[in-house]
This record gives C-alpha cells, sequence and structure tokens, in this order.
C-alpha cells in the first residue's frame, strides 16, 4: 500500500483512501502515519475500515489527530441510512470541533441524500449507482461460476446514469 501510495503521488493524485486497524478494532497509527507519509500533500480519506472499529468516537478523533481529511462511513451500519444516529454524532463533532469531514457511503440514493441533506450536515456522500444488466453473451453455460457462487455470470454491474442525474439535481437543488 505504502508503494502505490508513492506511485499516486508520483504520478499527480488528488488523493487516496487508505485504512488500516488493529486486531483490538483500534486504528493502527503507526501504519496509517507511514502511508500519510507516502502520500505527501494529497487528501487522505479513511474508507470503511472505519467501520469496524470498536469505538468510533475514538477513531474520529484519532483520524483528526493524523490529519485525515475524510473519513467514508456508513455509520457501522450495513447501509449509511441504518447508520443515521452515529453519522449525526459524527457530524455534529466535526461541526463542532473540526475533524475530518464525514462521506455517507453504503446505500445512497437520491432520497437518502435528500433525507440526509434535511436531518444533517452531511453533505458529501459516496454513491455507487449502480444496476445489474444482462451481459451480452448469448451461449450460457449453467452451473459453473467463474467467480462469486451468488452473482450469476451472465449479469454486469453498471452505473446507472439517470440515478447518477439525479443525485446531482437533489444536490444543486440544496446546494
Amino acid at each position: 500500500m505504502r508503494k502505490e501510495a508513492e506511485l499516486f503521488r508520483e504520478k499527480g493524485a488528488e488523493g487516496i483512501v487508505i485504512g488500516c486497524l488493529r486486531e483490538d478494532g483500534s486504528l493502527h497509527l503507526e501504519r496509517m502515519k507511514e502511508l500519510m507519509k507516502a502520500a505527501g500533500g494529497m487528501k487522505i480519506t479513511l474508507h470503511r475500515a472505519f467501520d469496524l472499529c470498536a469505538d468510533p468516537a475514538a477513531a474520529y478523533e484519532q483520524a483528526g489527530e493524523l490529519g485525515i481529511d475524510t473519513i467514508l462511513t456508513s455509520g457501522q451500519k450495513s447501509s449509511c441510512l441504518a447508520g443515521l444516529p452515529l453519522l449525526k454524532q459524527l457530524s455534529e463533532l466535526q461541526r463542532k470541533n473540526g475533524g475530518p469531514q464525514i462521506m455517507a457511503g453504503a446505500g445512497v440514493t437520491p432520497d437518502v441524500i435528500r433525507q440526509f441533506l434535511v436531518e444533517t450536515d452531511i453533505t458529501s456522500f459516496h454513491l455507487s449507482a449502480k444496476k445489474t444488466v444482462e451481459s451480452s453473451m448469448r451461449y450460457r453455460r449453467e452451473g459453473v461460476p467463474m467467480g462469486l457462487p451468488m452473482m450469476s455470470e451472465y449479469h454486469i454491474f453498471r452505473t446507472d446514469s439517470q440515478v447518477v442525474a439525479e443525485a446531482g439535481k437533489v444536490l444543486e437543488e440544496n446546494g
């Protein structure tokens, strides 16, 4: 990961997304510092490893001390809507004390963005807007999974441009 951070820095990337945890569910501060040093002046987002931390308030504070710019989180739940109570708390911490910006992720839709803009100070969202479409493969050999058994070999994920446009519209209307 350190070499990749250096490579991205050398190639002019604006930022990287990282996260390292200890066995006890705390941030691995030493490794995070190494990665941030390798990143140089790039912006740093702490990825959803945050959602596996044992103490989110302590991890938020440590992320701030490290100089993390953003934390991508679902509020330690399977979706950001389910994690809304923690996301509200983190957003309030950010508003009161400064620190990393919160980016809501997992299950983000235009309606979720709309709700978050009303109920929180969060204005950053990680939107995949994915939909499943049939592949163009006509010949089908059933019963031979090539990857994950729960996913069909004949379906692929695509970004739904209509969902992206709707999300953009919600943000512009509330911007």
